[in-house]
């Protein structure tokens, strides 16, 4: 379980840091333009809904995999637990 929770910190931490990165690319690519103020404005409007496009659309996959991988480790524990000899029992092996 402790694993589980570690890789979703690190997916967490890597998908914020993928958003931050583009955010401040996409940024700093707009104010440094050679555009005037109203050019710029529209074009980090559009960016940013873009972006936000793009992180919906992540979140979605990755919402996606992680349930696909808790789904698949609860049937794995739920197999290991069925090859467990009940309390008391002693396995044939």
């Amino acid at each position: 379980m402790a694993n589980n929770e570690e890789d979703r910190g690190v997916l967490l931490s890597v998908l914020a840091g993928i958003g931050i990165g583009v955010l401040v690319g996409a940024v700093a690519g707009l104010l440094l333009a050679p555009k005037s103020g109203e050019e710029t404005r529209d074009d980090l409007g559009k960016t940013l809904n873009d972006l936000s496009d793009k992180v919906t659309e992540l979140g979605r996959s990755v919402g996606t995999k992680v349930t696909s991988a808790v789904e698949r480790t609860r049937a794995q524990v739920v197999q290991k637990l069925g090859e467990v000899p009940p309390e008391g029992e002693e396995s044939a092996g």
